[in-house]
């Protein structure tokens, strides 16, 4: 639109007023108002960050914790006799702590392994009893986050087995520990001293399966499997898995009774 000043001949261009929109003029909130709104924001996410804060550092320091209490527990299972009672002790209870944080089976299999190793290098009875309950109770925690967990099984077995062989759990414990991982050779040696030991307190079925276990473990070294079933009182055992298998046989008898 072009409108003439009244007082010069200059044509001034004025720009066109905008239109109004009836549904874009509402009610406008007054600044004032919308202070106690961004207060109630900024307080929110300032109490979310502590809470988030809260919960994050016991888990970091759950975190650094439980990388100490792994190599201690590593260690236990290599029999390093440097490691003191009290080293074993506080890398179980941290174990458990970090188990308290999070579900994770290999996790529980390895408070299980410590809580077993513990067992064997304490001399009161009551007090390696308690340690093979817990290692146990570890064992079948494991089991329970991973239904076929061959270390939990394998340890539940011998947690049992030390703490009672007549145990009705132990046979059974045995039996899915050889049949969940048959060829795991990490705990072959530990199954078949297990079936050996006590062949007269497992069914037949778990002594079929020990049986092959025991031809598994004549193949890979039966010098070894000589001297595991002299220490476990396993000729018997043996000599029935092998009768099929005369050359396994004829060098078990050969080097069993040359042993001292």
């Amino acid at each position: 639109m072009r409108l003439f000043s009244p007082t010069s001949d200059v044509e001034i261009e004025v720009e066109p007023r905008e239109k109004s929109h009836p549904e874009l003029d509402g009610p406008r909130l007054d600044p004032d108002r919308r202070r106690p709104a961004r207060l109630i924001i900024a307080v929110a996410a300032a109490a979310g960050g502590v809470l988030l804060l809260m919960l994050a550092v016991p888990r970091l320091f759950s975190a650094i914790e439980l990388l100490d209490a792994r190599s201690i527990a590593e260690r236990v299972q290599l029999d390093d006799p440097k490691l003191t009672g009290q080293q074993i002790e506080g890398a179980a209870t941290s174990l458990q702590h970090a188990l308290d944080w999070q579900d994770d089976a290999d996790l529980a299999a390895l408070l299980a392994s410590t809580r077993l190793a513990q067992a064997g290098r304490i001399d009161v009875p009551q007090r390696a009893a308690e340690r093979l309950t817990q290692a146990a109770e570890a064992a079948k925690r494991a089991i329970r986050l991973s239904p076929a967990h061959p270390t939990a099984w394998a340890l539940l077995a011998q947690a049992l087995q030390i703490r009672d062989p007549r145990d009705p759990q132990f046979p059974a414990a045995l039996k899915r520990a050889i049949t969940v991982a048959p060829y795991d050779p990490r705990y072959l040696n530990q199954r078949v001293e297990m079936a050996c030991r006590y062949w007269h307190l497992i069914d037949d079925a778990t002594r079929r399966l020990s049986a092959a276990q025991i031809r598994i473990a004549a193949a890979r070294d039966v010098k070894a499997l000589a001297v595991l079933a002299k220490r476990s009182y396993g000729l018997l055992p043996v000599r029935e898995a092998l009768a099929d298998h005369a050359e396994l046989l004829d060098k078990f008898d050969a080097i069993y009774i040359a042993l001292p």
